[in-house]
């Protein structure tokens, strides 16, 4: 330890008997040289570095001598070169500033490479504000400017790097400022190598009207397998250097909008263009667009919620995609799945199932689960030798019969949901029957009718203009149930063909009806119909 406390002593006086020049400092044929002797004077201020108030004990020129050695650093800048632009941030943006401007307005060729910005865009935070107001005047002045004698593809690398700074370090208001550009750049004309850039940008910073001024780029565009929508696909989600220009994970970018996406893709990324390739090979432009487009088809499968369904239906009706329209089916089912599948239980739901052996419902398929095993025990309460049939027969007011299935509904609660009669909705609608968790807030609601005095529409309108419209529109209210007690032997006419239909039948319309709403609503809600038949089951003995 003390021959280390020494040497570190001792190198802590080189960097200040030294000066190292600057790369604009150079003749032209040094400019990317430098002297062996100055990597001593870095190596000595890593030392004095150590201690962590290094740098308020430096007074104003010795932090310019020691940001001098900073540009000397190979890969990046020194990590010192942070607390130093704390301490003495006039002193480094004057040092290194003027080695950013060069580094900016340098031709961009072939021999030229902006290494100062790129360490610019690598520095920590306290570090690149300093140069913001820098980087900010030079987007201002050249974003729209490819000089004489200057690579294309190089100017638009290095105005990608200008504006990956400013969105990341620049704020909000650095960012509408861009995106106002970017907008701006694109209505004046797509055809630059330039838009290139502002049309990532712009769908990074705006989804929405990225992909509408993609789709007025493409409109009308004959679809060929290297054109130029090929080329705009492939930069934008190709991923061809293993960086994506857009993030297709922003909550922005709607299923709806990624449908608009994967519809451009497949029109003008044809599968029959697409080639197989055995081994290794150099991937053409096609290539990289094709990958752009599984990229978006699979971030539209992968959307959740009742727009991801509604997205994916649209796919399986598309003539665009008939050749995956079962697949899509498929995994737009198995995606709803997981999605009712995920739901973790709480320690206090944990508890719950180890007490009750019943777990209150998280999700909209567990609730209507528990709907569905509830029901099921009425159906099964009519059938024992206690069963109330006869009592409930005799009953001809609705309420009356909505408070003796609530009450059974109460008593098998189960300590998993709490039931409530005549709830007032938002719109001061009055269910019937509801069942509430308490811990999830989780509804299933039950429409209840006495089938005897009604026609076989009325009971079937009222899923969808009753039900569904009236008590089902919150999200934690998406299980429902429109429950018949039939008390004499009648026969209902359907709606439809007019068919005389028994109490099975009229179940069995009943039901037929509850699925096509489903399928209608995108299968958003779960949604059944039950016939509770409280005739007599069997004629007295004398009779028979």
């Amino acid at each position: 330890k003390n021959i280390a406390d020494r040497l570190r002593t001792a190198m802590m006086s080189i960097w200040r008997n030294d000066r190292p020049t600057l790369r604009t400092e150079r003749p032209e044929a040094e400019k990317n040289t430098f002297l062996i002797c100055w990597q001593l004077g870095l190596a000595g201020l890593a030392a004095e570095a150590e201690d962590p108030n290094w740098a308020h004990n430096l007074s104003s020129k010795e932090a310019e001598l020691a940001t001098r050695y900073a540009p000397l650093e190979l890969n990046g800048f020194p990590s010192w070169l942070e607390s130093l632009a704390v301490a003495h941030p006039i002193a480094v943006e004057a040092v290194l500033g003027v080695e950013l401007s060069s580094d900016l307005e340098a031709l961009a060729t072939p021999s030229s490479h902006p290494m100062f910005l790129q360490n610019i865009s690598y520095a920590t935070k306290p570090v690149i504000e300093l140069f913001l107001p820098r980087i900010q005047a030079w987007f201002d002045a050249n974003h729209q400017h490819i000089r004489a004698g200057e690579d294309g593809a190089l100017v638009a690398e290095r105005l990608r790097k200008v504006i990956e700074v400013l969105l990341e370090h620049g704020g909000k208001g650095a960012r509408e400022h861009v995106g106002a550009v970017a907008a701006e750049r694109l209505e004046n004309g797509s055809d630059s190598v330039l838009s290139q850039v502002w049309l990532p940008t712009l769908m990074r910073l705006n989804p929405v009207a990225g992909v509408e001024r993609l789709e007025q780029i493409l409109h009308g565009v004959e679809p060929s397998a290297e054109g130029h929508a090929v080329e705009l696909l492939a930069l934008l989600f190709g991923d061809r250097h293993n960086e994506t220009l857009v993030d297709l994970q922003m909550p922005e970018f709607t299923p709806l909008l990624l449908l608009r996406l994967v519809r451009l893709a497949y029109l003008h990324v044809r599968p029959s263009d697409d080639v197989y390739h055995e081994g290794s090979f150099s991937p053409r432009l096609h290539d990289h667009a094709e990958r752009g487009r599984s990229v978006l088809l699979s971030a539209l499968l992968d959307a959740k919620g009742s727009d991801g369904w509604k997205a994916k239906l649209e796919i399986a009706d598309d003539p665009l995609f008939k050749h995956f329209r079962e697949r899509a089916l498929l995994i737009a089912r198995e995606k709803a799945a997981e999605e009712v599948d995920a739901a973790k239980l709480s320690e206090f739901q944990v508890v719950a199932l180890d007490r009750y052996g019943e777990a209150s419902p998280v999700t909209q398929g567990e609730m209507f689960a528990l709907l569905i095993d509830r029901l099921d025990d009425i159906d099964d309460l009519l059938l024992r030798d206690d069963s109330p049939r006869a009592a409930w027969a005799a009953i001809t007011e609705e309420k009356v019969m909505r408070r003796e299935i609530a009450r059974e509904l109460r008593n098998a609660s189960n300590h998993a949901y709490t039931v409530d009669q005549e709830g007032a909705t938002a719109d001061e609608k009055e269910t019937d029957i509801r069942l509430r968790t308490a811990s999830t807030n989780q509804q299933a609601v039950i429409e209840l009718k006495l089938g005897d005095e009604r026609s076989g529409r009325d009971l079937r309108d009222t899923i969808k203009q009753q039900l569904v419209k009236k008590y089902m529109a919150p999200e934690v209210c998406r299980a429902g149930c429109l429950l018949v007690t039939v008390n004499h032997s009648r026969m209902w006419k359907h709606p439809d063909s007019n068919d005389s239909l028994d109490v099975a039948g009229l179940e069995s319309m009943l039901q037929t009806e509850a699925l096509k709403v489903v399928t209608e609503m995108g299968e958003i809600l779960s949604i059944t119909a039950r016939v509770l038949d409280l005739r007599p089951r069997l004629l007295p003995e004398n009779v028979s």
